[in-house]
């Protein structure tokens, strides 16, 4: 069984530089301990196109039993590039994967991203 799991960053921008901490850093180090679902390791931050500021999509993938985000998509209405751009950050990405009495669960995620800042993406906050 497939269990959707939405990923939202968990700390805000202000605390990651108050913390001279990375938005990724800060990202990662959010989920730390968590069992309730797959925990990131490894992020790579997303360059994209400026003329992509303040668009959001929502990403869904995957998580393998390695950790490795595959079958990467978003909904039909998203901008084709911005997507492929995202995708290609997210496909780097490395999770500890979900585990349900001692065996590795296979998990959807569904990870809403909103472009901040000209050069780069960040996990929305909701």
């Amino acid at each position: 069984m497939k269990n959707v799991i939405k990923l939202i960053l968990a700390s805000s921008l202000l605390a990651s530089l108050a913390s001279a901490k990375s938005t990724e850093e800060a990202y990662v180090e959010s989920y730390a301990g968590r069992a309730d679902v797959p925990v990131p390791i490894a992020v790579v931050k997303p360059i994209v196109d400026p003329s992509y500021e303040g668009a959001e999509v929502r990403l869904s993938f995957i998580i393998e039993a390695d950790g490795a985000p595959k079958e990467i998509y978003a909904p039909a209405d998203a901008d084709a590039d911005l997507v492929k751009q995202l995708s290609r950050a997210v496909a780097q990405w490395k999770f500890k994967p979900l585990t349900r009495d001692g065996a590795v669960v296979r998990t959807r995620v569904v990870l809403p991203i909103r472009i901040e800042n000209a050069d780069a993406a960040t996990v929305a906050q909701r």
